[in-house]
């Protein structure tokens, strides 16, 4: 219970760190977006979005040999079973968290196994596991 309370306290803080930062430091209160240009190109001129990175959208690679220290990564396609160590925490304020998971509901029976600490971590990913989840952790790379 302790684990799963410092998780969420972690990620509260987390929550709001990016609020802060996600706001560029507005403190006026005012949530105006900037002006949008008055013209636009046809769409046929208009360039498509470049593909966002991995790190930015949560999800790894499944021939990746890391896995970024926070999100949910589908075994499989997103991560490969394996054996993966993390350095540990992320920062001081805050636990290295990782569960195994059956499922993606977000419910506690869907946790095999899971751990928090503020040392190094390892965990066997396994090809059965539905899913790894990780919070505020150093990288994880593989070992094996």
């Amino acid at each position: 219970m302790l684990t799963h309370t410092l998780a969420a306290l972690g990620g509260l803080l987390m929550g709001v760190l990016i609020g802060i930062v996600g706001t560029g430091g507005d403190t006026d209160g005012s949530s105006q977006p900037p002006a949008s240009p008055t013209t636009t190109a046809p769409a046929s001129e208009v360039p498509s979005p470049a593909p966002t990175p991995p790190e930015a959208t949560g999800t790894a690679k499944a021939t990746a040999q890391e896995i970024p220290g926070d999100g949910t990564f589908l075994v499989g396609q997103e991560v490969r079973p394996g054996t993966y160590r993390s350095a540990g925490p992320a920062d001081a304020l805050t636990d290295c968290y990782w569960a195994r998971l059956k499922g993606t509901t977000g419910d506690f029976s869907q946790i095999i196994a899971n751990g928090a600490g503020k040392g190094p971590a390892t965990v066997t990913v396994l090809a059965t596991d539905k899913a790894f989840q990780t919070s505020g952790c150093q990288t994880w790379k593989r070992l094996s």
